[in-house]
């Protein structure tokens, strides 16, 4: 008998523990016993902790880049707003500006409801994103649609890039941003974010083969990029290639210490403007093969064609760095106009999306950067 009492202990030291979670608010709970704090949100029929594989110190300063707490009525976001995947060389050929560390300090509410009225996107952050990178809305600074205007080249293949005072952002669905989830298309997608009128974003699909940007009647997205249903209530998805892109208005009342924008803006959805001459250079003329399976080391050929850039000579070297969505090429070899990048895409890599492809020169004061855009997707 004394035996087995201390087989019965050692099993118990060894059993994963369980930590009792506690209410804070509309569909948020805090879960005890945890060095960080923990919060978990309820997502249909589980209870996800959305944030913890954020709170990590990626750019070694002692701080994470996330953290959170909360308030009466309130989660608190505290973000350094630096990226936890990898970005393009900022600055470039084709951005000037410096990816830097901010003090962001968001509010979301906790139960969140739909406004009489539609609140109008400001400029600058308008949501957040699990790893604490902020969602800008569709438009660069002079009033063109930056995800299909003049200056898509600037973003990278995480879908980012920085702004004149240094702030990392997103203005479309950033294929980087890690869920606790991998997005398979085989039921509705996990949350990647929230807005700031605290209602969560979900990544593209609403159920098994379906996208959400393709829904009709009663169930299509509204001006918002949003609808309801009887598990989440009212939630936002992304529309990859379909304006708005990410939301394209504030469906709930924002929080208007989020941004000082929110306290001058007017109502009504915001409305597409892709007129203008691209500056997106067409010097990767082919890219193959279009898909990749998951799991395993993958060769993908770019065929280039120096004749066509338009921002300065391509060098004739190979490329000091290749990126599809989220994968760093491990190995590059060029000859001739032909590059081979070789990704080592996870067992657990989200499907479906099309994928960017982000190549970089190093080329004296410079990087010289070439970009072509939804050119790989990822299958089982």
């Amino acid at each position: 008998m004394p035996r087995l009492a201390s087989i019965l202990a050692i099993a118990a030291l060894l059993a994963p523990a369980v930590h009792a979670a506690e209410p804070v608010g509309g569909r948020w709970s805090l879960e005890a016993g945890h060095e960080k704090p923990r919060y978990l949100f309820r997502d249909a029929d589980r209870s996800s902790d959305l944030f913890s594989y954020h709170q990590s110190d990626s750019n070694n300063d002692g701080t994470d880049e996330v953290r959170l707490r909360h308030e009466p009525g309130f989660l608190v976001i505290e973000s350094q707003g630096w990226p936890n995947h990898p970005t393009a060389t900022f600055p470039n050929s084709g951005n000037p500006n410096t990816i830097s560390v901010q003090e962001f300090t968001f509010r979301l509410t906790l139960e969140p409801r739909k406004a009489a009225e539609i609140t109008r996107l400001p400029m600058g952050p308008i949501g957040v994103a699990l790893n604490g990178i902020v969602f800008f809305n569709p438009f660069e600074q002079g009033g063109m649609n930056a995800v299909e205007g003049y200056s898509e080249v600037w973003l990278d293949s995480c879908c980012g890039h920085p702004q004149q005072t240094g702030v990392y952002h997103y203005h479309k669905y950033p294929t980087c941003v890690k869920s606790p989830f991998p997005d398979d298309g085989t039921r509705h997608s996990p949350v990647i974010g929230f807005a700031f009128d605290g209602f969560p974003i979900h990544g593209p699909y609403e159920s098994d083969g379906v996208m959400a940007k393709d829904l009709e009647g009663d169930r299509a997205l509204d001006v918002c990029n949003g609808h309801e249903d009887a598990e989440r209530g009212y939630h936002y998805h992304v529309t990859p290639g379909r304006f708005p892109y990410v939301i394209g208005g504030y469906r709930g009342a924002p929080e208007p210490s989020n941004n000082r924008g929110l306290r001058r803006m007017g109502t009504g959805a915001i409305e597409d403007n892709a007129e203008g001459e691209s500056r997106m250079e067409a010097v990767i003329a082919e890219v193959r093969p279009g898909t990749l399976p998951r799991g395993g080391l993958r060769e993908v050929t770019l065929v280039l064609d120096p004749a066509r850039a338009t921002r300065g000579p391509i060098p004739n070297e190979k490329p000091s760095w290749v990126q599809f969505g989220p994968y760093e090429a491990l190995a590059i070899a060029r000859d001739g106009n032909t590059v081979t990048a070789t990704i080592d895409v996870p067992a657990d890599a989200s499907l479906g999306m099309m994928l960017d492809c982000h190549v970089e020169f190093d080329s004296g004061r410079r990087t010289r950067v070439t970009k072509k855009n939804d050119v790989v997707r990822i299958v089982k």
